[in-house]
């Protein structure tokens, strides 16, 4: 039932930062990545990192793709 809400709220918002998921479903990091790896292994989410240099902590993002995409993370 949690994947299926997660994968409608990132259906619904096309693009997603973690840290919204994390406050709107009220989890950990630690919680949501193995609910997020089976939705990235069925094909419709892609998971997107920002590294954006030294001194800033990444960012994760997660999209949602109409078509069943290759389960992949883009690292910029």
């Amino acid at each position: 039932m949690i994947l299926k809400r997660l994968s409608d709220y990132i259906e619904t918002q096309q693009r997603v930062e973690e840290g919204t998921l994390l406050k709107h479903f009220r989890l950990q990091r630690n919680g949501l990545a193995p609910m997020i790896e089976i939705l990235i292994r069925a094909g419709h989410i892609q998971k997107t990192i920002n590294q954006r240099g030294d001194k800033l902590p990444p960012q994760v993002f997660y999209s949602w793709h109409k078509q069943q995409v290759i389960p992949m993370t883009t690292l910029l």
